[in-house]
């Protein structure tokens, strides 16, 4: 018998969009346990309930719509939310999401990282000059 555990992974449009990411590496670092992902055992068996993008920043939204992100992923019994790595590198606002979702969600852990870092010195430049531009 194994143990299901559903999880999502949480990330930034604006910094997937500029360095072309596409959550393949969280993806196989899930598939092998690896990263952040090494917390669940071999036997468990882990369902990606949602790939989700975050509604934005503060000032570009209201926190409710990342309520309501959540909301619906609870309604899916999300036991674990990981914030990618790009996103617990980059985002200012990481602690007051993951704080906005445990004080709303007391029964979802979120979890800072996803896949082992690998993020390139030309991606790293492209993120401090250019991401918070647009």
């Amino acid at each position: 018998m194994y143990v299901l555990v559903k999880i999502s992974i949480f990330c930034c449009s604006k910094i997937t969009h500029k360095l072309g990411c596409s959550c393949a590496q969280c993806l196989y670092d899930l598939s092998n346990r690896t990263g952040s992902f090494e917390r669940y055992a071999k036997d468990e068996k882990v369902e990606v309930v949602g790939l989700v993008n975050c509604p934005g920043c503060p000032s570009e939204i209201e926190p409710m719509r990342m309520i309501y992100q959540i909301d619906n992923l609870a309604e899916f019994q999300v036991h674990a939310i990981h914030f990618t790595n790009c996103m617990n590198t980059y985002c200012t606002f990481r602690y007051e999401y993951q704080s906005l979702i445990q004080r709303n969600f007391p029964g979802i852990e979120v979890i800072l990282g996803t896949c082992a870092p690998n993020i390139t010195h030309v991606q790293q430049e492209i993120v401090e000059k250019d991401i918070w531009r647009n």
